[in-house]
Parts: C-alpha cells; structure tokens; sequence
C-alpha cells in the first residue's frame, strides 16, 4: 500500500513555517507498513491543490493532506478534496454545535465565516479535533482514500496517532515497520561504516547511520508480523555491533549523552561540576536539563574573562600571563578548581577559540576552533586537544558534545 502526503500552505513555500509535520507522518507511515513514496507541497490555491490531489491520486492508495482546514477564504483543502471526489459540500450540523460550544467554551464569538470549518464532503467522515476547531477528514474513492488533517501540530498528531493510524491499520497495509535506534559514541560516521559495512547490507534487518553533532545513530530496522518477531530479529544485529565496537554503543532508543552520564552518577552516588570559557554554561545546561541532575551537579562556573578564571577556580594568573587563556595549562587548572571549589568528584574544564578570528594573546596566536577539555579526577587531571571547524555555534556544540564523551570514558575506566 502506497501513501502519498501534500502539506498546504503558501506559508511553507515561502519558508515562513518549518513543515515538520511531515517528518512526523515519513515515521509514522513506515511504522504502519505504508510505503511512503512522495511528498508534495502546494500554496493556498484552488487550482494547484486540486492538480496535485489528482497527481497524488494516479499512484497513492492513501492521499494525506496536512492544512489548510482553517475558517478563511484561502484555506481551500476541503474545496479541493470535493472537486477531485466529484462530491458535493455539505454542512454537517454535529459539527456547527462543536464549533458554537467550542468557541463558547473560550468566550469567543463565532462569526459567520467560522462555519466553513463545518462544511465536508458528503461522503466523507469527520475527525474529531479535541485540541481545536477544524475536524479532519476521511474521504474514499472507490478504492482510495483522501485523509485531511488540521496543520497545527498539537491538532494533528493526536489525529494522527487516534484515529488515522486505527483506519489505515483495519485497512491491512502489510507487515509493520519496527525500529530501534543504537546510539553511538567516540567513533566516526565512516569508520563506523567501514566496521558495521556488511550489516549495513542486510536485507531482513537494515541498519542506516544518521550523523549527529559528536555522535552516530544507527537506526536497525525491520518489517515483522508483530513486536516480538521484530525484536528477535533487532536483537541479532544489536548484539554484533556491540560486539564489534564495545561501549562506544552507549545507549540505546531515546537516551541522550547526558542522560546516560546523570543515570551513571546517581547510581555511583558521585558528582560533577563545569567551569567553562568558551562554551559559556552549555556544557551545565545540558547536563541539568536532565530530570535529577541535582543530585549530581550543585555547581557550575561560567568563567569567560581570565579574571574570572582567576577568581572564581583558582587559575593562576601567572599560567594565564605564561600559556594563554586558551591553553592545556588554564584547561587543567579550570577542570581541578571546578572539582575542589564544588568539592565534586569530577571537574571538567573547556577553554578554547569558538570565534571566527584567531585569538591574539600570548606567547603565540590562537586558532578558531581551538579547543581544550580537562577532566579532572581524584586521581589524575587529563587535557584533551580538539581542533573544530565550522560557525561559532558548532564549535561550541561540539565541544559540549566531546566534554560528555570523555566524561563518559573516565567513568566507564573507573566503573
């Protein structure tokens, strides 16, 4: 079964709106065991919608509308949806009393052109929105179904996951997609590639890697009868990669870098603290955006200004005046004074160059994309060199995401 989606809205032509909905609708249908064969975005008009309905119609089963359901004169998707279908517009009275109790409800007053939100085409079924006003609807020609659903994404994906997925499952599309995604730490994309090259010629279970900031995700995947069967399968080829790259494996499914780091050092009963230059605080954000980092982090130092660094870790200011601020020297010092003024377990210090010029201090010049990570233990500090390219915001990024890293390899050398 084939399932083509058009997103309406001259908004999304003119990049004024992000189509994220349709990313969300590529996942969903492939879970289903859709094929997902093409993508069509067309602007607010009549014309052009009803060509691309028709376009959608000549190769999809499954015809899925995002927008364009609103009250105003250009949201035309059901207009276009009855042109295709040949079906007359009607007004359906059950959802005119949805409307006058919704708008009710939020003390608003319904005006007239509010109601075209209750006009369906007669054979067509309507959604219920319970997040808005405009319902969604079902709509079938002989053998194909039209599917249109509210832009909003709080109105959409409850549809989408509601109602839309129950109708196309008691439509019998075929085996389920099942994934699972490996998230991988330390390696690069290609060598990774290289060590896992003949699974990623697998044809029963596919393994496809997605390059993140300091990261690879590998995303195993299957079509079974059922969840048990898939993970079976899963299981096999998750089992060989951890076989092959060990703990660069780190987690798996929806666990982040920072999460697996907070988990560790709950249960270790330890705790960690930042002083960071150039990534002004990110490293810290991350880590407390995590539900219960504060059992393990109660301080963090922002120290941007050699000053600072001075004042409020202890750097000497004779190691500023003789190496720089960006330094292995003031990286070392940062990741020890972090430790013992928060009297943590760990410290980890960064200091580097995230601007697009070089950095003018002595005894020489600075390079952009300079980096320098301490990791400060009990028992040793350690300063990792790092050399990055690319905007200031990536820089910085990848030095958070690379702290996290070897922050995560002291504490599985410890373990």
């Amino acid at each position: 079964m084939r399932a083509e989606v058009i997103s309406v809205g001259t908004e999304l032509l003119l990049g004024q709106t992000v189509d994220t909905n349709s990313a969300y609708i590529g996942t969903f249908l492939a879970e289903l065991g859709v094929d997902h064969t093409h993508q069509q975005t067309v602007g607010d008009n009549f014309g052009r919608l009803v060509s691309a309905l028709e376009l959608a119609l000549s190769r999809a089963d499954i015809v899925i509308t995002i927008g364009g359901l609103g009250p105003t004169q250009d949201d035309l998707t059901r207009d276009g949806i009855a042109a295709v279908l040949n079906d007359q517009l009607i007004r359906d009275e059950a959802i005119v009393e949805h409307l006058k109790n919704e708008y009710g409800r939020r003390g608003l007053k319904l005006v007239e052109s509010q109601y075209r939100q209750a006009d369906r085409p007669a054979g067509g079924q309507p959604i219920p929105n319970l997040n808005g006003t405009a319902p969604g609807l079902i709509c079938t020609k002989e053998s194909k179904y039209v599917i249109a659903l509210p832009g909003p994404p709080r109105e959409f994906i409850p549809m989408l996951e509601g109602q839309v997925r129950e109708f196309i499952l008691s439509l019998n599309p075929g085996p389920q997609l099942f994934s699972r995604t490996l998230r991988v730490a330390g390696i690069g994309e290609g060598t990774l590639c290289e060590i896992l090259a003949d699974l990623m010629e697998g044809t029963e279970t596919t393994l496809s890697p997605y390059a993140k900031t300091g990261e690879v995700h590998l995303r195993a995947s299957t079509k079974a009868a059922s969840q048990k069967e898939a993970d079976i399968r899963i299981d096999i080829v998750e089992q060989e990669v951890r076989s092959r790259i060990g703990d660069k494996l780190y987690a798996v499914g929806n666990e982040s870098l920072e999460e697996w780091i907070v988990k560790e050092l709950t249960k270790r009963k330890e705790t960690v603290a930042t002083a960071e230059s150039c990534t002004g605080g990110l490293l810290a954000a991350r880590i407390t955006s995590v539900s219960g980092a504060s059992k393990v982090i109660g301080s963090s130092f922002v120290t941007y200004s050699a000053e600072a660094k001075q004042e409020l870790v202890g750097v000497k200011p004779e190691s500023i005046a003789q190496f720089g601020t960006v330094s292995s020297e003031v990286a070392e010092e940062l990741a020890i004074g972090a430790r013992l003024q928060a009297r943590a377990t760990y410290g980890i210090g960064i200091t580097g160059v995230a601007g697009s010029e070089p950095l003018d201090e002595p005894p020489a010049p600075k390079p952009s994309g300079l980096v320098y990570i301490g990791i400060s233990t009990p028992a040793q500090t350690q300063v990792h060199t790092l050399h990055y390219r690319g905007s200031r915001e990536l820089i910085r990024e990848r030095a958070v995401v690379a702290a996290l890293i070897e922050l995560r390899n002291v504490l599985l050398a410890t373990n």
